[in-house]
């Protein structure tokens, strides 16, 4: 991505996001929403951090935590000047938010799965971070590695071998790196 996606965000909720952090995980997106709410992305799950009155959390907090193995999909909807992002996942009821509604469940400021946005430059970076989050759930979906290393096609003819090599790269049963590899060993016999 040629922009970055780490916003600087309430010292509370970095700290509350540094204390639920696991050992090891990294954080690779880290956008602030209009109140003192933040989408965050590690390389293991998705979290919506909340704190503060317009939020719904006046003493404290609230983390919504998801691995990618359980978004079921992301949004952003933004009409004229304001809209939200939406974490889906299995069993959480989406229903319409309106960024003027009073109501917990309507007020995507108060909804956990929901972060509230007012500009459309902050629409934009919010729909980067959709990609990222359902490239790396696509990611999850695809087959896995077989866990014996694939024999080199054994043809005569190199070009037929290569050929081969990229029907099972571009099928997902071999990497990108695994391809270059074994075409290197048809190439130089």
């Amino acid at each position: 991505m040629t922009e970055s996606l780490q916003d600087s965000i309430p010292s509370g909720l970095a700290k509350k996001l540094r204390a639920i952090l696991a050992n090891g995980e990294t954080v690779e997106v880290q956008l602030k929403g209009v109140w003192k709410e933040v989408l965050v992305c590690t390389d293991r799950r998705v979290l919506i951090l909340k704190s503060g009155f317009m939020t719904g959390q006046l003493f404290g907090s609230n983390v919504f935590q998801v691995p990618y193995s359980n978004v079921s999909g992301v949004d952003v909807k933004f009409h004229l000047l304001t809209g939200y992002f939406e974490l889906s996942t299995g069993g959480m009821q989406n229903t319409a938010k309106s960024y003027w509604a009073q109501s917990a469940n309507a007020n995507p400021a108060k909804s956990p799965n929901c972060v509230a946005l007012n500009s459309r430059s902050q629409a934009a970076r919010f729909r980067l971070a959709c990609s990222a989050i359902m490239e790396r759930v696509a990611q999850l979906h695809r087959p896995a590695a077989p866990a014996q290393p694939l024999a080199l096609p054994t043809q005569d003819n190199p070009a037929d071998a290569i050929e081969r090599l990229w029907k099972l790269r571009t099928d997902g049963a071999i990497s990108q790196e695994e391809y270059e590899a074994m075409k290197q060993r048809v190439v130089t016999g």
